[in-house]
């Protein structure tokens, strides 16, 4: 089976600023892909930005708070502006948390509740009309939680479950 070819796409990819988004990041820009990276952290995203471009990658940055829905729909409403459309939206940025239920806020859970699967929901809803115009494609970053439970992260898996 050929690998997909990802030269000129448009990719969108949330939690950019670092760990696996940012690796990410570099490596559809390798494939010739233009990066739009999502992340809160504006000092982070300076940073991303500065080395894509120095790796002579086309990118650009949007900060964006993910658990606001106001967020989501303006960086995409960016993306689309600035690039006409959007071919592939990696939803990566994910939190967590490490406490026994018992001993948990309801307050921790709802936050990473809002950043990992409302975030996600929110960025594809919004992108979505543009992903279909380009027959395009969305990648969901999960994790072993989100099948098999893990100990003092009831948030957390619940969240990559969902």
């Amino acid at each position: 089976m050929p690998l997909r070819d990802f030269h000129g796409k448009v990719v969108v990819v949330t939690g950019a600023a670092g760990g696996l988004g940012r690796a990410l990041c570099f490596r559809f820009g390798a494939a010739g892909s233009r990066i739009v990276a999502l992340d809160r952290d504006a000092a982070s995203l300076t940073g991303l930005l500065a080395d894509l471009q120095e790796a002579g990658l086309t990118a650009t940055t949007e900060v964006c708070d993910l658990s606001r829905e106001e967020d989501c729909g303006r960086a995409i409403a960016a993306t689309i502006q600035a690039f006409g459309g959007i071919d592939v939206l990696v939803n990566n940025a994910g939190i967590t948390h490490r406490s026994a239920f018992a001993r948990t806020q309801p307050e921790v859970i709802r936050r990473v509740m809002a950043v990992n699967f409302l975030g996600a929901m929110q960025c594809t809803h919004a992108a979505l009309e543009a992903l279909l115009a380009r027959r395009g494609m969305i990648v969901v970053i999960s994790s072993v939680a989100g099948f098999a439970p893990l100990i003092a992260r009831t948030g957390y898996a619940a969240s990559k479950h969902a």
